[in-house]
Formats: C-alpha cells, structure tokens, sequence
C-alpha cells in the first residue's frame, strides 16, 4: 500500500492532488530519457474550492453550498509557451462567474490572468489567475481550501526558470493555509493567487518580438527586457 493506492480504511482525502501532480513525477522522468522532448512543470492540481455560505447573523437569510474549479498555468513546452489557466493533465473547465454567483451569496470581484506568474525561458510558462471572492453584505462563508504548488512551484526545465508559487490570503493580509476549512468573515474577500506554470530554456533565446508580446499584454511586469 501507498499514497497512491491507499487500502480501506486508510484515511486519506483529496486524491485529485494526488493524482494530478504524478503526471509531473512522470514526466521529469522521462526529460533524462528524452531530453528536449517533454514540457515543464504546472500548476498540476486544480485549484477547486467548497464555499458554504451563510448570513453573518442569527437572522434568516440564504444558504448555499459552492464548488468552483479553478485552473493555474501549464509549463512551456519545446517550441511554444504554456497555456495560461488551463488544467493539465485533467482538462477540467469551470462555470461562468455569472452562474456561480448565482449559485451562492457571494461575489467574485476579480478573475484575471496573474501577471509574471509564468516562469521565464525562451518559452514562457502558462500564467495563474487571481480570483478575489467575498460575501454579500450580510453574509460570511467557510471554505474549504485544496491548493497546491504554494510551497514548491513549478519547475522550469532546460534552463527555464520556476513559475511563481500560489498564494491564499484574504484582503487585510491575513495569511490563509493551503489545505483545510477556514472561514472568511463578513467584510472580506479571499484572494487566491493560482500558481504559473515552469519556463522552458534560457531566457536570453527569447526573441524579442515574444518580450514584446508580453509586455504589451501585461504578462510581464514592465521593467523586463
């Protein structure tokens, strides 16, 4: 028995993580037997969230429970960048933010691409996204967090550089762990910064018709060559 293959009643949870980060085990493999051939690391798991939400006070108000599947970037590849919030090696899609707010008393003020997320190389790493998730006024929410990457980010390959890890905090600060429930009180907003996905080869053999790409789509910071 292991991790991977637990036995009843061995207990364990959230296998998706598991499972979705061998690929990356996998593939580093086989870059020794086939170098130049295999992508680098992503963000691997998914980024899903459980929101229970309820008012703030003893007074009656809606309930909802909420799951959203969310994506961070996916590594370079030999030849071409990695995709931006796409889910590798799943292939999950999530809703519309208009269907899940709808879903639940919450608002999602912010869903974008995160800047400089993907690590740098001749091929750029897929960027992460930032969402920011509050309450509506009156209510709070607990959820339950299954992130990954925050600790170790993706790595680049060839000469590529790692992708920026994922962050989970609320607006005043707060540091937000990665794993477990946790609640978000009336007032707030969660911010999840999704991690990017591993660069692929030196940086220095980027053309700079691709810098100039990045930089006029706000996918590097400005002071980048």
């Amino acid at each position: 028995m292991n991790i991977l293959n637990a036995v009843r009643p061995a207990p364990v949870a959230l296998r998706h993580i598991f499972g979705h980060m061998v690929p990356d085990l996998v593939l580093g493999a086989l870059a020794q037997a086939l170098p130049g051939k295999i992508l680098s690391e992503g963000a691997g798991a998914l980024w899903n969230i459980h929101i229970s939400a309820r008012p703030a006070t003893d007074h009656e108000g809606r309930r909802a429970e909420v799951l959203m599947f969310n994506s961070g970037g996916m590594g370079a590849r030999p030849g071409l960048d990695g995709l931006s919030a796409t889910a590798f090696p799943s292939g999950v899609h999530t809703m519309p933010i208009e269907a899940t707010e709808h879903t639940g008393p919450i608002v999602i003020w912010r869903k974008e691409l995160r800047p400089a997320s993907g690590g740098d190389g001749e091929f750029r790493g897929g960027l992460g996204q930032v969402l920011e998730i509050a309450p509506m006024e009156g209510y709070e929410f607990d959820f339950s967090a299954m992130f990954d990457r925050v600790h170790h980010a993706a790595r680049g390959r060839n000469g590529g550089k790692d992708g920026a890890p994922g962050v989970v905090r609320l607006d005043d600060g707060t540091v937000m762990r990665p794993k477990g429930w946790q609640h978000v009180p009336a007032g707030r907003t969660l911010i999840l910064e999704l991690p990017g996905g591993g660069g692929y080869g030196d940086p220095a053999k980027r053309t700079a018709e691709a810098w100039a790409q990045d930089r006029s789509k706000g996918y590097v910071s400005e002071n980048r060559r």
